[in-house]
């Protein structure tokens, strides 16, 4: 199982979609069963985008996540939204 998580930074979708194309080419994509992506944080304390903003970002992400793993190993499931790392409100 490979967990991901996004940084405060917020990246944009595919900047994270090329990090995992470089753990694709090393062959860790072919070798998990699953892929857990954080709930990712959409905003910044200097910016909050509105609602609908922040919800086509984590659909945007999502998209970009599932279609890397697809494309390297179509049998993994990919788990999106999952409450851990850098979410907000962070427990």
């Amino acid at each position: 199982m490979l967990l991901v998580e996004t940084s405060e930074e917020v990246p944009p979708p595919h900047a994270v979609a090329r990090n995992l194309e470089a753990l694709a080419q090393r062959g860790l994509l072919e070798a998990v069963e699953a892929v857990v992506l954080a709930r990712p944080a959409t905003s910044k304390h200097e910016h909050v985008p509105s609602a609908e903003e922040r919800a086509a970002h984590r659909g945007q992400l999502t998209e970009a996540v599932c279609e890397v793993v697809t494309r390297h190993n179509d049998r993994a499931v990919v788990v999106s939204g999952v409450p851990f790392g850098h979410t907000r409100p962070q427990w």
